[in-house]
């Protein structure tokens, strides 16, 4: 009799930490460990005018601290150049650990761009939107990349 307890136990605490793993990987619930990053990218297109104008926004999803160095920059691709791509635009933030108080919960992280003008979409060609998100505190990185068009 308490063989079977015993089984029947084990088997709903399996059942049990089998959900949570599913609902915090499905970002439905958030637990250290268990909820990973997602980068998404709102606003950007596939495709652009030259001299145009673009506008997007970034937003980190997932589970971590409050201290995190967020860099995104957009290449575009250029076979002349020695390394094959040129940077048209850069952006880096980094908190300063030091001097805020450090807590683990939810990431709420979002960052906007908007470019327009020959600076940044001026020829025409392959580009390409880099993210990296570094978690100060878990030393967990993220990435994330997504090509567009200009014409």
């Amino acid at each position: 009799m308490n063989a079977r307890l015993l089984i029947v136990a084990a088997l709903l605490s399996a059942v049990a930490m089998g959900t949570i793993v599913v609902l915090s990987q499905a970002q439905i619930i958030f637990l250290p460990y268990f909820t990973p990053a997602k980068i998404e990218f709102q606003g950007l297109q596939n495709e652009y005018p030259v001299n145009g104008s673009m506008t997007y926004t970034v937003s980190l999803k997932g589970y971590g601290s409050n201290c995190i160095g967020f860099t995104a920059q957009t290449l575009r691709k250029e076979d002349s150049l020695p390394k094959g791509e040129e940077r048209v635009a850069y952006f880096s933030k980094t908190d300063d650990c030091r001097k805020i108080s450090i807590s683990q919960g939810p990431y709420n992280y979002s960052q906007s761009f908007s470019y327009s003008g020959h600076v940044v979409l001026g020829h025409p060609g392959d580009y390409r939107v880099e993210v990296a998100v570094y978690d100060e505190i878990t030393g967990q990185n993220y990435r994330e990349m997504r090509a567009f068009k200009v014409k």
